[in-house]
């Protein structure tokens, strides 16, 4: 089995290489720029060049034994409908198992928060709101595991968080946020423990 992890040069796709390697999986990153990804050389770290836009590198890039984790972003930087098509040509590629970080509040996960929290979104996400609706949805039709999170935050924190079904989540005045490096440990997690049922988690505090 190896890790493919999508968005992998992004501030939380690095994390899922950290965790994966640690754990002993080797990992196949995939990036736009591989010269620019800046990872260092090792034997059980392969960085590969894709562009979402462009499905037959995806589908190069991906095996029927391997478990797709990603973390791609929708940035007002990206080219709209990154999210739709990065999830098009992940689910065309047919991984052994796909885990797809999502912000919480938007698309199926926008039940468990109030009205307030998803009208701050949409006008701070603004178009890339509608891609995030569509790729989610799309990758639990194709029995991912899609994880939704809160804000982002660049601290150190590896604990202190679990997925939760969504399904048993009630509705919250703000998302949880967690670290990146929470978030990452999480879906790497998700990827390698099959007990993690396909469907809807959010990331939410212990205690």
């Amino acid at each position: 089995m190896t890790v493919v992890a999508l968005g992998a040069s992004g501030g939380t796709g690095r994390h899922v290489v950290e965790f994966a390697l640690a754990r002993g999986v080797p990992v196949r990153a995939l990036v736009r720029d591989p010269a620019r990804a800046g990872f260092a050389p090792r034997h059980d770290l392969e960085v590969v060049p894709v562009d979402v836009h462009d499905p037959a590198t995806v589908a190069g890039a991906l095996g029927p034994e391997d478990v797709l984790v990603s973390t791609l972003g929708s940035s007002r930087k990206a080219a709209p409908g990154t999210l739709t098509a990065g999830a098009q040509a992940v689910l065309a590629a047919a991984p052994r198992r796909i885990v797809w970080m999502g912000a919480a509040g938007t698309g199926p996960s926008a039940h468990t928060t109030g009205r307030f929290t998803r009208t701050f979104l949409a006008a701070v996400m603004g178009d890339h709101v509608g891609d995030k609706e569509r790729a989610d949805p799309a990758v639990l039709e194709g029995g991912g595991v899609v994880v939704h999170v809160g804000r982002l935050e660049d601290s150190a924190t590896t604990q202190g968080h679990t997925l939760v079904p969504a399904a048993r989540v009630p509705r919250t005045f703000s998302p949880h946020g967690a670290s990146r490096r929470e978030v990452a440990r999480l879906l790497v997690e998700a990827a390698l423990d099959e007990g993690v049922a396909p469907g809807l988690h959010l990331v939410r505090r212990l205690g």
